[in-house]
């Protein structure tokens, strides 16, 4: 009684076990489309994170920078004790609480160019952020569709595979007949070597492609991600280019930006040549042993009130505050210069990633056309070497020639879809 309990447990604990794995399998990969992974990459990916913590960084320097010219309210207290002989002189002990009221009231333009300064900084990373978002989106668009290859190399060799061993075992049929010479038994095998390399190695990109994109959308383990496009339901279709749209690149925001900064910075500069004012009204109490009220020694507590109006000229520095202006504005000119010099180099890009996915289209129909003619070739070869008419080793070099043409065409398709997410982000329009 107790045995048949014991393997009812077992059995149980083996089901259970196998319905586990069953529930995990089937629940295991999430299949991703490119606009899903896209999105991933938006929320979770490290770089577009980090990018995002210092847009709200300097949302708070510009806060910061819009509160600079209020009046500050500062509190303070000390407590003392003295002994000998300074307690003859002072109160022995007391406790003095202090309140402050600090208002500057004309900086050279100081506060005001601060708070601009803060707002270009915002606008700055706002800029960044794009850019590593571009950058970012860029890179997971081309481990996807690398991705995408490796499955479709894999299911390439996996055909090869097939028709290899088919042919292997027709060749070797009839070598054993004594109707073929060994040497295209050993071609075949030769084949099938170089096709099991390949596909070891289009498995081994599969896995890299996983674990990068799996990086970039956010997610720890690559297993756990899948791809739904294939290069046959992919969109290839031509795009019509005629010129050059303007590029509404990030780069180009973060250098005029950067001039706007370095010309507040030049102002900053010049404001440090200018006098400074401010004024600053104090409280303060008193409280501790008979003496600590100057005007009446009778009396334990005190309480005065005073105010200070303090004045800043900048008189003689030997010239080093006008040096820095001229510096500023010897960077300002660099800045202007590297400005004109980007957006020549953007103008290039963008013509250079034009012809690129021109090109990619154009290769499509090429391998496309070489496919077909592969494929004919193939089938034309299996009938003639039926009839008796060419040789195994003929068979062989139009297998290889269609698989080569296969793979190329494969090859195609994944450079157009790199090339077109290159063109949108050389235009700003990687979203």
């Amino acid at each position: 009684m107790l045995q048949k309990r014991y393997k009812t447990v077992i059995k149980v604990f083996i089901c259970g076990f196998a319905l586990l794995q069953g529930t995990n399998n089937l629940f295991a990969q999430q299949q991703l489309t490119l606009a899903q992974s896209k999105e991933l990459a938006l929320k979770k990916n490290n770089r577009i994170g980090k990018a995002k913590e210092d847009v709200i960084a300097t949302q708070s320097d510009k806060l910061i920078a819009d509160v600079a010219g209020r009046p500050k309210l500062d509190a303070s207290a000390t407590a003392f004790y003295f002994g000998e002989p300074l307690n003859t002189m002072l109160p022995e002990y007391g406790f003095a609480p202090m309140v402050s009221v600090t208002q500057p009231i004309y900086t050279g333009g100081k506060i005001k160019y601060g708070k601009q300064m803060a707002e270009t900084n915002i606008q700055m990373s706002n800029a960044q952020q794009r850019l590593v978002e571009d950058e970012v989106l860029l890179a997971t668009e081309t481990a996807y569709w690398l991705m995408v290859q490796a499955k479709e190399e894999i299911k390439l060799e996996q055909q090869v595979k097939k028709q290899l061993a088919s042919h292997y075992t027709f060749l070797n049929n009839q070598f054993e007949a004594g109707l073929i010479y060994k040497n295209d038994v050993l071609r075949a095998k030769v084949l099938q070597n170089e096709n099991e390399a390949r596909l070891q190695a289009a498995e081994n990109k599969l896995i890299l492609a996983k674990r990068r994109l799996s990086q970039l959308i956010g997610m720890e383990d690559p297993t756990g991600i899948d791809i739904i496009d294939t290069l046959s339901t992919g969109d290839f279709s031509k795009q019509s280019i005629l010129e050059a749209p303007d590029a509404n690149r990030p780069e180009i925001e973060l250098a005029t930006n950067s001039i706007k900064m370095s010309e507040l910075t030049k102002s900053m500069l010049k404001a440090d040549q200018k006098p400074s004012v401010g004024l600053s009204l104090n409280g303060m109490a008193a409280f501790g042993k008979e003496g600590i009220n100057f005007g009446d020694p009778t009396k334990n507590h005190m309480l005065t009130y005073f105010g200070m109006l303090s004045v800043k000229i900048p008189v003689f520095d030997w010239g080093s505050r006008k040096e820095k202006v001229k510096q500023q504005e010897a960077n300002i000119r660099s800045a202007e210069y590297g400005l004109k010099e980007l957006k020549s180099q953007i103008t290039v890009e963008i013509e250079q990633a034009m012809l690129n996915l021109q090109l990619q289209a154009n290769n499509i129909d090429l391998m496309q056309a070489s496919l077909i003619e592969a494929d004919e070739n193939l089938k034309l070869s299996n009938d003639r070497f039926k009839a008796g008419t060419i040789t195994g080793e003929d068979v062989l070099r139009a297998e290889t020639l269609w698989q080569r043409a296969y793979s190329n065409m494969l090859d195609a398709k994944v450079l157009y879809k790199i090339a077109e997410a290159v063109y949108h982000k050389t235009i700003g329009q990687m979203k």
